[in-house]
Protein backbone atom coordinates (compact mmCIF):
# COMPACT_ATOMS: atom_id res chain seq x y z
CA UNK A 1 0.00 0.00 0.00
CA UNK A 2 3.11 2.63 0.73
CA UNK A 3 4.28 1.76 -2.32
CA UNK A 4 0.82 2.60 -4.56
CA UNK A 5 0.69 5.48 -2.56
CA UNK A 6 4.50 6.75 -3.57
CA UNK A 7 3.05 5.54 -7.09
CA UNK A 8 0.44 7.82 -7.01
CA UNK A 9 2.47 11.05 -6.19
CA UNK A 10 5.24 10.02 -9.03
CA UNK A 11 4.56 12.12 -12.89
CA UNK A 12 4.27 8.07 -14.30
CA UNK A 13 1.23 8.07 -12.24
CA UNK A 14 -0.51 11.42 -13.38
CA UNK A 15 0.46 10.67 -17.09
CA UNK A 16 -1.05 7.44 -16.99
CA UNK A 17 -4.60 8.24 -15.32
CA UNK A 18 -4.68 11.19 -17.99
CA UNK A 19 -4.26 8.53 -20.58
CA UNK A 20 -7.07 6.18 -19.14
CA UNK A 21 -8.91 9.52 -19.04
CA UNK A 22 -8.48 10.34 -22.59
CA UNK A 23 -8.72 6.51 -23.43
CA UNK A 24 -12.42 6.24 -22.39
CA UNK A 25 -13.44 9.57 -23.61
CA UNK A 26 -12.42 7.75 -26.34
CA UNK A 27 -14.74 5.01 -26.00
CA UNK A 28 -17.53 7.05 -25.29
CA UNK A 29 -17.38 9.41 -27.82
CA UNK A 30 -18.49 7.91 -31.60
CA UNK A 31 -15.04 6.72 -33.30
CA UNK A 32 -13.86 9.92 -35.45
CA UNK A 33 -10.63 10.16 -37.12
CA UNK A 34 -8.77 12.25 -35.37
CA UNK A 35 -5.44 12.87 -35.55
CA UNK A 36 -2.60 13.08 -32.26
CA UNK A 37 -1.41 16.14 -31.36
CA UNK A 38 2.57 16.21 -31.55
CA UNK A 39 2.76 16.47 -27.60
CA UNK A 40 1.33 13.44 -26.47
CA UNK A 41 4.34 11.49 -28.89
CA UNK A 42 6.64 13.73 -27.34
CA UNK A 43 5.62 12.94 -23.96
CA UNK A 44 5.67 8.95 -24.73
CA UNK A 45 9.23 9.49 -26.22
CA UNK A 46 10.17 11.21 -23.18
CA UNK A 47 8.83 8.85 -20.67
CA UNK A 48 9.61 5.18 -22.17
CA UNK A 49 8.20 2.25 -19.87
CA UNK A 50 6.44 4.74 -18.26
CA UNK A 51 3.09 3.51 -20.22
CA UNK A 52 2.99 0.08 -18.19
CA UNK A 53 0.27 -0.12 -15.83
CA UNK A 54 2.02 -1.59 -12.69
CA UNK A 55 -0.90 -1.28 -10.21
CA UNK A 56 -3.28 -2.89 -12.34
CA UNK A 57 -5.38 -5.35 -11.24
CA UNK A 58 -4.31 -7.59 -14.59
CA UNK A 59 -0.63 -6.97 -13.14
CA UNK A 60 -1.07 -7.84 -9.60
CA UNK A 61 -2.85 -10.90 -10.76
CA UNK A 62 0.20 -11.72 -13.36
CA UNK A 63 2.07 -11.38 -10.21
CA UNK A 64 0.09 -13.42 -8.14
CA UNK A 65 -0.01 -16.12 -10.02
CA UNK A 66 3.60 -15.90 -10.90
CA UNK A 67 4.98 -16.05 -7.23
CA UNK A 68 2.78 -19.33 -6.59
CA UNK A 69 4.46 -20.52 -9.80
CA UNK A 70 7.47 -19.60 -8.15
CA UNK A 71 6.55 -21.31 -5.19
CA UNK A 72 5.09 -24.49 -6.60
CA UNK A 73 8.80 -24.59 -8.38
CA UNK A 74 10.92 -24.38 -5.12
CA UNK A 75 8.46 -26.71 -4.25
CA UNK A 76 9.07 -29.25 -6.43
CA UNK A 77 13.28 -28.14 -6.80
CA UNK A 78 13.05 -29.00 -2.73
CA UNK A 79 11.24 -32.10 -3.37
CA UNK A 80 13.63 -33.21 -6.22
CA UNK A 81 16.66 -32.15 -4.17
CA UNK A 82 15.90 -35.01 -1.36
CA UNK A 83 14.75 -37.65 -4.28
CA UNK A 84 18.25 -37.51 -5.22
CA UNK A 85 19.72 -37.23 -1.69
CA UNK A 86 17.89 -40.25 -1.30
CA UNK A 87 19.06 -41.83 -4.55
CA UNK A 88 22.73 -41.22 -3.75
CA UNK A 89 22.27 -42.81 -0.56
CA UNK A 90 21.04 -46.11 -1.98
CA UNK A 91 23.99 -45.90 -4.89
CA UNK A 92 26.38 -45.60 -2.13
CA UNK A 93 24.52 -48.69 -0.34
CA UNK A 94 24.58 -50.62 -3.68
CA UNK A 95 28.01 -49.83 -4.51
CA UNK A 96 29.03 -51.07 -0.72
CA UNK A 97 27.21 -54.23 -1.94
CA UNK A 98 29.05 -54.75 -4.50
CA UNK A 99 32.11 -54.79 -3.18
CA UNK A 100 30.82 -57.02 -0.31
CA UNK A 101 29.85 -59.47 -3.16
CA UNK A 102 33.21 -59.07 -5.22
CA UNK A 103 35.00 -59.84 -1.91
CA UNK A 104 32.84 -62.89 -0.91
CA UNK A 105 33.19 -63.62 -5.07
CA UNK A 106 36.99 -63.78 -4.36
CA UNK A 107 37.09 -65.59 -1.65
CA UNK A 108 34.46 -68.37 -3.12
CA UNK A 109 36.89 -68.66 -6.23
CA UNK A 110 39.92 -68.97 -4.32
CA UNK A 111 37.80 -72.03 -1.95
CA UNK A 112 36.89 -73.59 -5.31
CA UNK A 113 40.67 -73.38 -6.75
CA UNK A 114 41.66 -75.03 -3.67
CA UNK A 115 39.24 -77.98 -3.97
CA UNK A 116 39.78 -78.58 -7.29
CA UNK A 117 43.45 -78.84 -6.62
CA UNK A 118 42.25 -81.32 -3.42
CA UNK A 119 40.42 -83.22 -6.49
CA UNK A 120 42.91 -83.47 -8.96
CA UNK A 121 45.62 -84.22 -5.85
CA UNK A 122 43.14 -86.90 -5.18
CA UNK A 123 42.49 -88.16 -8.67
CA UNK A 124 46.06 -88.69 -9.16
CA UNK A 125 46.49 -90.87 -5.75
CA UNK A 126 43.64 -93.17 -6.68
CA UNK A 127 44.60 -93.58 -10.20
CA UNK A 128 48.11 -94.32 -9.05
CA UNK A 129 46.95 -96.61 -6.22
CA UNK A 130 44.58 -98.57 -8.23
CA UNK A 131 46.27 -98.87 -11.75
CA UNK A 132 47.10 -102.60 -10.89
CA UNK A 133 43.15 -103.66 -10.30
CA UNK A 134 41.75 -104.13 -13.33
CA UNK A 135 38.08 -104.22 -13.10
CA UNK A 136 36.35 -107.86 -13.59
CA UNK A 137 34.26 -108.24 -16.74
CA UNK A 138 35.90 -105.28 -18.37
CA UNK A 139 39.96 -105.20 -17.58
CA UNK A 140 39.88 -101.42 -17.22
CA UNK A 141 42.04 -99.68 -15.36
CA UNK A 142 41.99 -95.85 -14.45
CA UNK A 143 43.44 -93.44 -15.87
CA UNK A 144 43.42 -89.65 -14.30
CA UNK A 145 40.55 -89.05 -17.51
CA UNK A 146 38.55 -92.24 -16.13
CA UNK A 147 39.09 -92.33 -12.68
CA UNK A 148 35.40 -90.73 -12.01
CA UNK A 149 33.98 -93.50 -14.51
CA UNK A 150 36.10 -96.43 -13.10
CA UNK A 151 34.93 -95.82 -9.18
CA UNK A 152 31.78 -95.41 -9.97
CA UNK A 153 31.86 -98.84 -11.73
CA UNK A 154 34.29 -100.23 -8.78
CA UNK A 155 31.52 -99.42 -6.10
CA UNK A 156 29.14 -100.93 -8.42
CA UNK A 157 31.11 -103.97 -8.34
CA UNK A 158 31.35 -104.03 -4.63
CA UNK A 159 27.85 -103.62 -3.68
CA UNK A 160 26.58 -106.38 -6.29
CA UNK A 161 26.31 -109.66 -4.13
CA UNK A 162 26.03 -111.74 -7.88
CA UNK A 163 30.10 -111.06 -8.77
CA UNK A 164 32.07 -114.52 -8.20
CA UNK A 165 35.24 -112.88 -6.95
CA UNK A 166 33.51 -110.06 -4.84
CA UNK A 167 35.33 -110.91 -1.60
CA UNK A 168 38.61 -111.25 -2.80
CA UNK A 169 37.97 -107.83 -4.39
CA UNK A 170 36.70 -106.14 -1.31
CA UNK A 171 39.93 -107.45 0.91
CA UNK A 172 42.29 -105.99 -2.11
CA UNK A 173 40.14 -102.55 -2.03
CA UNK A 174 40.26 -102.53 1.47
CA UNK A 175 44.00 -103.14 1.91
CA UNK A 176 44.46 -100.18 -0.76
CA UNK A 177 42.26 -97.67 0.54
CA UNK A 178 44.08 -98.72 4.02
CA UNK A 179 47.06 -97.60 2.80
CA UNK A 180 45.97 -94.36 1.04
CA UNK A 181 47.41 -91.18 2.49
CA UNK A 182 45.90 -88.23 1.30
CA UNK A 183 47.83 -84.88 1.25
CA UNK A 184 46.74 -81.66 0.54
Amino acid sequence: MRELQAYKQTEAYKIFTQKQSEKKQREDKPVEATVQPEEDTEKEADYPGFDIPIFTEEFLDHNKAREAELRQLRKSNTDYEQQNAILQKHIENMKAAVEKLEVETMQQRNNNLALQQHLDHMRATLTASFQNIPLPGSNEVPTLNTIDNYMTRLHSLLLDSTTRDREALVATVRELVGRLEFHG
